[in-house]
């Protein structure tokens, strides 16, 4: 836990008033606002079921982040080190990470979209590219803000990922767009 406890130090160790804001609003991207939003947008360009699904999905990975919380009951990075910040008012356990696993769960749906329903080879590399890359930054805004130590992001990756491919398998018909 020391070398988590490390990262956070170190990018918490860059902070300024930019970095803050910037963070902050990646981070409220990643959490209902950016699932509310993605689900506008697929309810009107993708079709209903896939809008749906998408909504089931979250619930269900967010539910079973929560059952998880309760469960494992760490503590947050800033509740365990006084050097590290809390920038961020939270509630709640650490592990594992619920911004990560909306954040997945949105960039599986985004992939699933953009690889049925765009032709250009090109379209479909640059939304894998900002998929990683919102990824990438969401993890980066969880531990400078102090929420979150490395493995729980990496779990919050891993559970909505087995979650939402579990989900796909069970209705893959209805997914096609």
């Amino acid at each position: 836990m020391q070398w988590e406890i490390a990262i956070i130090k170190f990018l918490q160790s860059g902070q300024n008033g930019f970095f803050d804001m910037f963070f902050l609003i990646i981070s409220y991207f990643a959490s209902f606002l950016g699932i509310f939003l993605l689900f506008v947008f697929f309810y009107f360009f993708a079709n209903k079921k896939f809008s749906f699904y998408f909504v089931l999905a979250t619930i269900i990975n967010v539910s079973f982040n929560y059952i998880l919380k309760f469960f494992f009951n760490r503590p947050r990075p800033f509740e365990m080190d006084a050097n590290i910040i809390n920038k961020l008012e939270a509630v709640g356990q650490s592990f594992p990470s619920g911004h990560m696993v909306c954040a997945m769960t949105m960039v599986f749906f985004i992939l699933l979209f953009t690889l049925q329903k765009c032709k250009k080879k090109w379209t479909k590399i640059l939304s894998i590219i900002l998929c990683i890359l919102f990824l990438i930054l969401v993890a980066l805004s969880r531990m400078y803000l102090g929420q979150h130590y490395f493995t729980d992001i990496l779990s919050g990756i891993l559970i909505s990922l087995i979650l939402c491919v579990t989900l796909l398998s069970l209705v893959k018909k209805q997914l096609i767009l």
